[in-house]
């Protein structure tokens, strides 16, 4: 049964998350508002000319769809390094323990949470890297910053080095042990926070849990980088509420992956007096929104199950991610932006 198909089944459930504060003025980009250029990039500016094919990529059966990078089977996936599984390389990770003494050993020697690795002053978020590597490869490059067509594959997103693939995450360098609960401790005391060397000084970044559903939902003082691997009871009518919060002016990507892919959610993201600003309910792609916050911002994101087509549990994993300060800006246009009403 195909997803187009099971869209038409009367089944729903909702997903909420709490995030208090306006945003900024701008635009957002959704899974849903790129869906609407029907394959035509020719709105989009700087021009995606290069490569010759970029609208192919617009493709349901491409990078946004269910079948790509963000989608089931992908490294986000419940088939790829994260996960309760045995086959999951975070698994063994967190049975190890505490290894972070370990860890500070190797930054002090070049490891991925030193200067030399990947949040570095060399690395793919540092300024010549994100600003004038990214762009110069081609015009589709250009598009996975934020605000791109693109933008939720690229380095500011859940795939990159602040994602939980990176050194931040469940298989990260820091070497913290988790709890039950998710969290990173270090001697009985959560850890939310590491310091990474740059340039003289150092850059705070968040970790990111891989949280328990349940305490997620309890919890009053969520960041803006963790993800929770979740599911909707029967009968799909449950309201799943998490409370985030953005400390800094930034650009947050929040993705809701189908552990199936005859699942299809919906997403939309409300502010703090419940006005809905950002919408996502694409039926081609795994659903997605990008948009830019001022710093101590709170706001609502739902998602709804809006059709399944299998008898299995209603798994999903979401994905909350900051892009910190250091890229909270973009100079991308185009009808895949979506005016927010502030």
């Amino acid at each position: 049964m195909s997803i187009h198909f099971t869209k038409k089944l009367a089944i729903s459930a909702a997903l909420a998350f709490a995030i208090s504060a306006p945003v900024m003025a701008g635009t957002y980009v959704s899974a849903s508002s790129v869906e609407s250029l029907n394959g035509s990039l020719t709105s989009v500016s700087p021009a995606v000319n290069t490569p010759s094919n970029a609208a192919d990529y617009l493709d349901d059966s491409s990078a946004l769809g269910y079948y790509g990078p963000i989608g089931s089977y992908g490294p986000l996936g419940m088939l790829g390094p994260i996960g309760d599984n045995t086959w999951n390389v975070s698994y063994w990770i967190s049975a190890v323990g505490d290894w972070s003494e370990w860890s500070d050993e190797m930054t002090d020697h070049g490891g991925p949470l030193s200067e030399q690795g990947p949040l570095g002053p060399n690395g793919p978020l540092s300024y010549n890297a994100y600003n004038y590597d990214l762009p110069a490869i081609n015009d589709f490059s250009k598009q996975l910053q934020t605000g791109g067509v693109w933008t939720v594959l690229g380095p500011a997103g859940p795939l990159g080095a602040l994602g939980p693939l990176g050194p931040l995450g469940p298989i990260g360098a820091h070497g913290y042990a988790t709890d039950y609960d998710g969290r990173y401790v270090e001697n009985d005391v959560e850890v939310r926070t590491v310091d990474v060397p740059y340039q003289g000084s150092v850059r705070t970044y968040e970790l990111v849990e891989n949280y328990d559903e349940g305490y997620a939902k309890s919890k009053t003082d969520n960041d803006t980088s963790f993800m929770v691997e979740g599911y909707i009871a029967w009968p799909y009518s449950e309201v799943d509420s998490y409370t985030i919060h953005s400390a800094t002016s930034q650009y947050v990507t929040v993705l809701v992956l189908p552990e199936y892919t005859l699942d299809d959610f919906d997403m939309v993201i409300k502010d703090s007096e419940g006005n809905v600003i950002a919408t996502s309910n694409s039926g081609d792609y795994v659903d997605w929104i990008q948009l830019p916050v001022e710093a101590n911002t709170a706001l609502t994101i739902e998602v709804e199950l809006y059709s399944t087509g299998h008898y299995l549990t209603k798994d999903y994993r979401l994905f909350v991610t900051g892009s910190t300060e250091h890229i909270n800006t973009s100079d991308i246009t185009g009808n895949h932006q979506v005016a927010l009403p502030y």
